[in-house]
């Protein structure tokens, strides 16, 4: 997973230069990591670890689904 790459790690289509792809930014909008990580005030820890919850969870996104 590159944040420059076009896969997103859900395993669908993102946009380079983008964190996650649209399924993955609708799906976890209203989660609190979100919140924290769209947050600019927040310092660069705090967003950083929101990040990589929303990346884990992006990674089990499509295979909760599958279940």
């Amino acid at each position: 997973m590159s944040y420059e790459g076009t896969t997103c790690p859900c395993g669908g289509k993102k946009a380079p230069n983008t964190m996650l792809c649209d399924g993955c930014m609708t799906e976890f909008k209203d989660h609190p990591a979100m919140a924290s990580f769209t947050d600019k005030k927040n310092d660069v820890e705090i967003r950083r670890h929101a990040a990589l919850t929303l990346l884990t969870l992006a990674r089990g996104r499509k295979g909760k689904r599958a279940a």
